[in-house]
């Protein structure tokens, strides 16, 4: 810059010292000042919707029972072991629960010879040869989850594919982990129950060589009912995973100041469904057919599913339907509470697709409620009429739930609408 100086006359190099250079210096403080922020902001619109996005993932994993990887194979899967059950006469989702259990639904065998069904006492005695290390094709994955299924069916020929009951279906999965002469009572046993409910948490398991450890590994009988439940729900998920768990969130956080401010409003077109011990205050008497038994009528009363789940009168009622879970589609017309319909265990059950449902269980009863928008109540004791969740309404991706019951004492599922109030019964189809 000397030549410069040299070139200008005196005045305008004082003038340029003045008046020029402070204004440079004071731009290149406002600039500076400007782009520091524009990082700030460029830093914040990335990182704030991905923090939100990566923490309400998080707080969804926690709620899983089965892994996203682990619930994509059981939807990879689910057709192929529906019809190996049918074939080996088990309940449809065994063959994917043994695999869960003994191979972790993992597609390569593990290097104990004994291959992704665990079949130990098969190998040992020689009755079918090593499975030797490393990855499967489909096939040999296929041959084995029939090994597996039909080691079942022999250890249990009791059980059947249409078997619900929980007390025989432990059993079997407690003999096909200890044996067919295994006499422990299966609610003690880790490999059935771990994982089942507070009280079922890192219990002592004992393997085949004598060995005691803590399993952290969910047990068979809790994988069998989130693996059925996951099968009961398959919809289309309304966005990506990683949308999917803000939004759940997001409305779970809605929902549960909504439902707070609605339960202490006077009550305006609700159900009161209050049990008077008459016996025409529900829709019907029980039907028989094939995928409902004939309820109980002994025991205690309280403990029956009496009220509807809906608080406001649904719209309509689909007439029962057997499945996976057998029962009725309740559908409401706008956005409403849902009730626990009884006392019990309450438990939840959610998929990486959205997908939300509840069990709650008592001594007599067990009650199943898909298609929730979200959650309510945490797992736990319930009392009959507690709010546990939501739902959508017609018009929305969560128009209605599907509502099935269990009779504990007959092992069997019974028909829902012979336990809904009359109130509602307008709106059957």
């Amino acid at each position: 810059m000397e030549w410069l100086a040299q070139l200008l006359p005196g005045p305008i190099i004082e003038w340029l010292r003045v008046y020029i250079v402070p204004f440079f210096k004071l731009q290149i403080r406002v600039m500076l000042r400007g782009l520091l922020l524009g990082i700030t902001d460029t830093l914040l619109f990335i990182t704030l919707p991905l923090g939100i996005s990566l923490g309400s993932q998080a707080i969804w994993n926690a709620r899983y029972h089965l892994t996203i990887t682990q619930q994509q194979q059981v939807e990879r899967w689910s057709n192929a072991a529906r019809l190996i059950a049918y074939i080996e006469d088990v309940p449809p989702v065994t063959p994917l629960v043994l695999w869960f259990k003994e191979g972790g639904l993992q597609e390569s065998n593990p290097t104990n010879c004994e291959g992704i069904m665990g079949l130990h006492t098969a190998t040992a005695t020689g009755a079918l040869p090593c499975f030797p290390a490393g990855e499967l094709d489909v096939h040999k994955v296929l041959y084995q989850l029939q090994l597996g299924a039909r080691t079942f069916k022999e250890y249990c020929p009791e059980v059947h594919f249409g078997t619900v009951d929980s007390r025989i279906l432990k059993k079997c999965y407690l003999r096909y982990n200890a044996g067919p002469a295994a006499q422990t009572d299966p609610n003690q046993s880790a490999y059935v129950m771990n994982g089942y409910s507070p009280l079922h948490k890192e219990m002592i398991h004992t393997d085949v060589q004598g060995r005691k450890y803590r399993l952290t590994a969910l047990g068979a009988w809790p994988t069998h009912l989130a693996m059925q439940t996951q099968l009961a729900q398959r919809k289309t998920p309304i966005a990506p995973l990683a949308l999917l768990a803000p939004l759940l969130l997001g409305q779970e956080v809605w929902d549960k100041l909504w439902i707070r401010q609605e339960i202490t409003k006077p009550p305006s077109d609700v159900i009161l469904n209050e049990p008077d011990g008459a016996e025409e205050i529900f829709c019907r008497e029980p039907q028989v057919h094939e995928c409902f038994i004939a309820p109980h009528e002994e025991g205690d009363p309280e403990l029956r599913p009496f009220r509807s789940p809906l608080l406001l009168t649904p719209e309509n009622i689909s007439e029962p339907a057997c499945g996976l879970l057998p029962g009725i589609d309740m559908v409401a017309s706008q956005p409403t509470i849902v009730l626990a319909p009884m006392p019990g265990q309450l438990r939840r059950y959610v998929d990486g697709w959205g997908h939300l449902a509840v069990q709650i269980e008592n001594e007599e009863w067990s009650v199943w409620i898909t298609g929730l928008r979200s959650y309510n109540a945490a797992e736990g004791a319930v009392m009959a009429g507690t709010p546990i969740g939501a739902v959508g309404g017609a018009g929305s991706s969560t128009p209605s739930i599907h509502y099935a019951i269990y009779d504990q004492n007959q092992a069997g599922f019974v028909d829902t609408l012979s336990f809904l109030p009359m109130v509602a019964c307008g709106a059957v189809q």
